[in-house]
């Protein structure tokens, strides 16, 4: 037999126990190997070491005397875990280390470490009492080499890393997290349990004073309680109704335990976004109103270059070695821009150099975007359909008579700008692409693209522009003044023109105006927007900009 256990509350029914198992196995011509088994005695709270116990003639070891590992947990004559911690530190330290030696990128360092070294810290965490400051000692440990191995300052803060309701998400999980996660997923295991004696006992789970999981789970508790009673509310610039929620009252089991891990990773992120607000450089890009979330996945990172990832982490939290970081860093005393003169910050080098305007770096990085605008709108216009508009029969009970209805659209296709007409036309200020119809021409404006259809007299006017990331709305507002009175002067003279401002980040972070551009073929927006910003690919725009700097 193989890890037996047998818990009596007397010695005599212990014995008792043992003597009917010798005979049981004697029957079954197996025996127990009394080497590897272990007894333990409990009296009045402590350890009796002079209780000993056999089993096939021979004497069960104690745990006082052989301490014993089972299920990933040491017994051992302490009965207690105040060593497992500090174990545990070690552990970490020189799985950390063993990694770090290795001869792999440091990407694949980083996967190592979220795939092999944080699981294997994890269950000890959760089957020993050790206290969440230890799990924080820990954390610090990985930190570090985690932006060692990405090649970021050190001055990078944890919320960079493992926030998820960053602009820039990284495909990382914080080990404290999913130490809360854990002791909070046992908690309610042992709350719901089927069993009676499990809900009579009701362990205690001991996470330390800086942290308690049963204080935590009665708040999650309580805010999904609290959110049923208000109901559905509006999230973030999204439509009422746009998401769907799940009620507390509704949920049973397994689902009850999922809601209240994932208010608790809410929680977790809300501290670090408060935690953002109060840093003026690194978070920044709580000001990004408009501009969406840019997910990183393990494949893309896989594929991109070392540097690359170490520029776009600095760039989104102004740790590029600029002028003004250099000063500020007390690595140079001189904070201006070789170009123009002007106080050289990450926003000016992207975006505000007036030297580097006049050279065109900035209109370089701006076809670059509208290329492949174009190039994505010049293939949708051909998956266009006209809308199915025959007529519906209907008949009356019995067939004794029938009528026309009024005639409907039979296609399940979502109404969008470039249905209707099947004759549209791509033209784009870029000197490879067809020149802007004649009316457009006849004024001093110059759309970027303009989608024109000859049959129906419409003009779809795009103008794009590659703000700074926390500018977008400026420049949205901006763009759509300076054409409203050519959008007049058109609808004047027959024509229905719309302008739609897009908008690119100078990191490549895109605007949520671009999502409403792409949508106008009902394409998958994910796809279309990695295409705008490069995706994959090797021509990434605002990986290049390192070259500029």
């Amino acid at each position: 037999m193989d890890d037996t256990t047998i818990i009596c509350s007397k010695e005599d029914e212990t014995r008792r126990m043992l003597e009917r198992l010798d005979v049981l196995m004697a029957w079954c011509r197996m025996k127990f190997k009394p080497k590897k088994s272990r007894s333990l005695s409990v009296r009045k709270g402590k350890i009796d070491a002079t209780t000993m116990f056999t089993v096939a003639s021979q004497q069960i070891p104690t745990v006082s005397q052989e301490p014993v590992k089972s299920l990933g947990r040491w017994y051992d004559s302490s009965m207690k875990d105040t060593k497992r911690g500090l174990e545990t530190v070690e552990l970490a330290t020189e799985g950390l280390l063993a990694i770090n030696r290795c001869g792999l990128q440091g990407k694949l360092k980083v996967w190592c470490l979220q795939f092999m070294l944080i699981p294997k810290l994890l269950w000890p965490l959760l089957v020993y009492e050790i206290c969440s400051t230890t799990v924080e000692a820990i954390e610090a440990k990985i930190n570090k080499f985690t932006r060692r191995w990405l090649g970021v300052p050190p001055g990078l803060t944890d919320v960079a890393m493992y926030c998820r309701k960053a602009k820039l998400r990284l495909p990382l999980k914080s080990i404290l997290e999913e130490y809360k996660c854990g002791k909070a997923r046992l908690l309610s295991m042992l709350e719901d349990s089927e069993d009676p004696n499990v809900k009579t006992v009701q362990p205690t789970i001991k996470t330390g004073r800086k942290w308690k999981v049963v204080e935590a789970v009665d708040e999650a508790k309580e805010c999904l309680k609290i959110k049923e009673v208000i109901g559905q509310t509006q999230i973030d610039r999204k439509g009422l109704g746009s998401s769907t929620a799940k009620w507390w009252s509704k949920a049973e089991g397994k689902e009850k335990r999922d809601m209240v891990i994932n208010e608790i990773q809410l929680n977790e992120d809300s501290r670090r976004v408060q935690k953002a607000v109060q840093q003026p450089q690194q978070g920044q890009w709580t000001n990004w109103d408009n501009a969406l979330q840019k997910s990183l996945t393990w494949n893309e990172i896989w594929h991109m270059a070392p540097l690359r990832i170490s520029f776009l982490i600095r760039s989104v939290y102004d740790l590029l070695p600029s002028n003004a970081n250099l000063v500020r860093w007390g690595k140079k005393e001189d904070p201006t821009c070789p170009l123009c003169q002007g106080r050289q910050t990450t926003e000016h080098v992207l975006s505000f150099c007036k030297i580097a305007l006049s050279q065109g770096r900035y209109t370089w990085r701006h076809n670059r975007v509208l290329q492949e605008l174009a190039a994505i709108i010049s293939t949708a216009k051909g998956e266009t359909t006209l809308p199915n508009t025959n007529a519906l029969i209907f008949t009356t009970e019995g067939g004794a008579k029938s009528w026309h209805g009024r005639p409907v659209r039979t296609t399940n296709q979502i109404k969008c700008l470039l249905d209707g007409c099947d004759d549209w036309d791509v033209s784009a200020d870029l000197p490879e692409w067809d020149s802007h119809p004649s009316i457009i021409k006849e004024t001093r404006l110059r759309p970027d693209i303009v989608i024109h259809s000859a049959s129906t007299q419409q003009l779809i006017m795009v103008e794009l522009t590659v703000p700074y990331e926390n500018k977008m709305e400026e420049a949205h507002i901006y763009k759509r003044e300076k054409y409203m009175n050519l959008t007049k002067e058109l609808e004047n003279a027959g024509y229905k023109a719309v302008v739609m401002p897009v908008e690119v980040g100078a990191r490549g972070f895109v605007g949520s105006s671009v999502y409403d551009l792409l949508t106008i073929n009902m394409w998958q927006q994910k796809n279309k927007s990695s295409k705008v910003t490069g995706g994959n690919s090797r021509k990434q725009f605002p990986m290049d900009l390192e070259q500029e700097q």
